[in-house]
């Protein structure tokens, strides 16, 4: 009677995950393009790389735990099948994407390979509850359960990729450009020139008797933009290093911003 009950809930969730995967690879072109206007391949993405790791570290511990893996199936399988149709929605609104601004291969390649590498492994689950709950069968259960591990192992390099080349494409130039120095002059001025550049569109700044030329960093303060105007003009010393003393990441932009030095 158990077997019975258990054969029909698994047929059930396979039926219930197939379908909507299986529409999903079918779906038109554009269907997943934007959302208010906007590419829906950025949000679909972080989803994706969040969630495909996720299933897979779950899967590859609870694989090995008999009573966990039973316990949460059902969710882990739930979880897997969202997982799966996030790396068909990416696929499919990164096209659309790539019809405005262009993707890199590599970024869409990683990601058209995940989608039969995240069928495999969801479609595993199901074959692993088989042979451990509904026809147990040992041996197989344990051959079953090496090739879900596996499958689970790609993933995480796959996904990996997927998110890396992506954010490259989008991020490391402008990453890049950001921290070059914006003078490779060391001028020497005095404290009177930092006075007069006391204004958002002029705002230099003192530090430890280092000028500093603040104005395109004011938008970019992560704290907002009230610091550093506050800074404009003056010797900011006491405040940057009470705020900041010791921490590499604001010495490191700060230093991009130097123009020059105080002289005696």
């Amino acid at each position: 009677m158990r077997i019975g009950k258990e054969l029909k809930k698994l047929l059930l969730l396979a039926i219930v995950g197939g379908i909507p995967v299986g529409v999903s690879l079918i779906l038109p072109y554009g269907t997943f393009a934007d959302i208010d206007a906007l590419p829906a391949h950025p949000l679909i993405v972080h989803g994706v790389i969040v969630a495909v790791p996720v299933v897979a570290l779950w899967i590859i511990l609870s694989m090995w735990k008999p009573r966990v893996f039973t316990a949460s199936f059902v969710p882990m399988y739930a979880l897997s099948v969202i997982a799966t149709l996030g790396v068909v929605a990416a696929k499919s609104s990164g096209a659309s994407l790539t019809a405005a601004v262009g993707l890199p291969d590599p970024h869409a390649d990683s990601g058209n390979r995940l989608i039969p590498v995240m069928i495999a492994l969801t479609g595993s689950l199901l074959v692993v509850y088989f042979l451990r709950v509904v026809r147990p069968i040992a041996r197989l259960d344990r051959a079953a359960t090496m090739l879900a591990a596996v499958i689970a192992l790609v993933t995480l390099p796959l996904t990996y990729i997927a998110g890396h080349t992506g954010a490259e494409s989008v991020w490391e130039e402008d990453y890049a450009k950001a921290q070059e120095p914006i003078s490779r002059e060391n001028l020497v001025l005095s404290m009177d020139e930092v006075a007069r550049r006391n204004t958002v569109d002029a705002c230099w700044t003192v530090v430890d008797g280092v000028v500093y030329d603040m104005t395109t960093f004011i938008a970019r303060h992560p704290a907002g933009p009230g610091d550093i105007e506050d800074m404009c003009g003056e010797d900011a010393t006491e405040d940057f290093t009470g705020e900041h003393a010791g921490q590499g990441e604001p010495e490191k932009w700060l230093e991009t911003l130097r123009i020059g030095v105080i002289g005696s």
